[in-house]
């Protein structure tokens, strides 16, 4: 569900979420997302880092991430977080979502708009 969903209400029950094909992030082993939502400037899903990966150390110069872990454990911005944490990073600010120590992390995830200048 990547298409461009600004003017269209979207509730997804757990089987309809669970019905969206996860998605490799690029060439990330262990890495993947559900997109469920977009505007085609930000967008929103669900990412899942698999046991002993990471997503990498990357910074988006205009967007911001709002992340709710749902189960596992990561290290996200020097924190080792868990299910029912929260995690904001502000555009410009490098960041990673570490699974390497743990058994793995999946979160839910908003890539929103910033006020920062540059691409993604």
């Amino acid at each position: 569900m990547t298409t461009d969903t600004r003017r269209l209400p979207v509730v997804l029950d757990a089987a309809a979420l669970a019905a969206i094909q996860e998605e490799p992030l690029g060439e990330l082993a262990g890495v993947c997302h559900r997109p469920v939502w977009t505007d085609g400037v930000s967008k929103a899903g669900v990412m899942r880092v698999d046991a002993g990966h990471r997503l990498g150390a990357h910074t988006h110069r205009r967007h911001h991430h709002h992340m709710w872990v749902v189960e596992g454990r990561a290290e996200i911005l020097g924190s080792k977080v868990g299910p029912g944490s929260y995690v904001h990073v502000p555009d410009g600010v490098e960041h990673d979502v570490d699974a390497t120590a743990t058994d793995g992390c999946t979160f839910f995830y908003l890539y929103v708009l910033g006020a920062g200048t540059g691409e993604g």
